[in-house]
């Protein structure tokens, strides 16, 4: 049977934080997801506008309806807002002994009080004691403990004080500490090592905890869960979602989305490959340097989020043949390409050079593919070929100073079809654009195919 966790604290109109960024977090790494509502609350990224708190019998009757139903891996908490249902909660746990995280919010990331003054106490005394760990950021470690807590010392001592009150580890979380987190249990402290990333940290603190509940419930130790924690909670703020006007709320499921797109990119451009090399016209496209096709992901900003061919395709005999095979940050070449295809329009992400002829220029003229040029003898002294060139190029053909209709009439914004006629040392090609590896090298196929028929249209 799947493993099921285990959320109580409030709902994030925003989609943000909260129960909503728990569900993700939980579901990311790989766990069913079950909650308890304790707070409906009314908030966006610029703040919390409104709360409305169930009544404390509506919290209880969820935690024991998902209690009885099904075996809890391990809970999390977050907001509980009152003292009557911070009880509520207490007398739950302290029956069904889950294994438990306590995220102490009292306040929303971008303001807004989440938990009223006179329930803390109530948290020091009964909820932190049955605490696997508890994962204050620095202010909520300031206010349960009543110790400034400005560097890692102070945050080792909030820590200790933590596990005073019961809980046997506390993580005194680093957003507000250069990125480190201090985790400390009866037998020391440990410093896990983190970093500081660009994006949004809207639900940053509830999807550390969550992740923390759900590695704790694969069985790791507290140091390895901790650590993992603060990875994924990092990942998640690097791929954090620009939506509001204030901070942009994490996104729990990114890497798990873009590793399921690289495994998708791979697999099309080995679509691609095979296509090419199942054509025995193709051949005669490869130019002396070799051909290359490559696809990047949709956010790709590096050559290592573009896909290629090691080594690339050559010729072998009388067909075309591939070096190696097909690996994020093969190519160097044909990856500039198509990340200055993708500034210009984020849907162009395919790309492969072929040999420059005007054989070849003729064939695309004759399927009606658009296509433009740049000279490299225009090229600025200090950029790099394939990111000027392509740029120029697209520039040209927004510009309409090169031929840019497509076979539909409709001026698009990327040409089909990019040339050049090289320069010292540098050999004249022929690049290919496209929305697939798959499409590209259709294309390259069909100008292949009229090369061997002698531009004669083909049945």
């Amino acid at each position: 049977m799947e493993k099921l966790l285990l959320s109580v604290g409030g709902s994030d109109s925003s989609g943000g934080a909260g129960i909503q960024a728990d569900i993700k977090t939980f579901a990311a790494l790989g766990f069913h997801g079950a909650s308890a509502i304790t707070a409906v609350t009314a908030q966006n990224t610029l703040g919390v506008v409104e709360v409305y708190p169930l009544p404390p019998g509506a919290v209880a009757a969820q935690m024991k309806a998902v209690a009885s139903d099904s075996e809890i891996a391990a809970a999390k908490t977050g907001m509980l807002f009152s003292a009557e249902i911070v009880s509520k909660v207490a007398d739950f746990f302290e029956a069904e002994g889950t294994p438990l995280v306590v995220d102490p919010v009292m306040e929303a990331e971008a303001g807004g009080r989440l938990l009223e003054t006179r329930a803390l106490e109530l948290v020091r005394k009964r909820l932190i004691p049955l605490a696997r760990v508890v994962t204050p950021n620095i202010f909520e470690a300031e206010t349960i403990t009543r110790i400034e807590v400005s560097d890692e010392r102070s945050a080792i001592e909030a820590g200790s004080a933590i596990i005073d009150l019961g809980a046997q580890a506390a993580v005194v979380t680093g957003g507000h500490l250069q990125g480190d987190d201090i985790l400390v249990t009866a037998e020391g402290h440990l410093v896990i090592r983190g970093r500081r990333v660009a994006g949004g940290n809207h639900g940053v603190g509830c999807t550390y905890s969550a992740a923390l509940a759900a590695f704790l419930a694969r069985g790791w130790s507290i140091e390895r869960a901790a650590a993992a924690a603060n990875k994924f909670a990092a990942s998640s703020v690097s791929r954090s979602i620009d939506v509001g006007r204030g901070p942009s709320p994490v996104n729990p499921i990114g890497e798990a989305l873009e590793r399921a797109e690289r495994f998708d990119v791979l697999m099309e451009v080995e679509r691609g490959v095979e296509i090419l090399l199942e054509e025995p016209a193709f051949l005669q496209l490869i130019p002396e340097v070799g051909s290359n096709i490559g696809m990047a992901i949709s956010k790709a900003s590096g050559t290592e989020d573009v896909a290629a061919v090691e080594g690339r395709l050559v010729r072998s005999g009388s067909r075309a043949k591939a070096c190696g095979s097909v690996r994020f940050g093969a190519s160097g070449h044909v990856a500039r390409v198509i990340l200055s295809s993708i500034s210009c329009d984020p849907e162009a992400r395919s790309g492969m050079n072929i040999r420059f002829g005007e054989d070849v220029l003729a064939a695309v003229r004759t399927l009606g593919l658009s296509a433009s040029h740049f000279s490299r003898e225009e090229e600025p002294s200090a950029s790099k070929t394939m990111s000027w060139g392509t740029q120029e190029a697209i520039r040209l053909f927004k510009e309409g100073q090169s031929a840019g209709l497509s076979p539909s009439g409709r001026l698009e914004s990327v040409p089909a079809v990019i040339w050049d006629r090289g320069g010292p040392g540098k050999e004249p090609m022929v690049r290919l654009l496209g929305r697939s590896a798959s499409g590209v090298a259709k294309v390259a196929v069909e100008i292949a195919r009229r090369l061997s028929a002698g531009q004669e249209p083909i049945n």
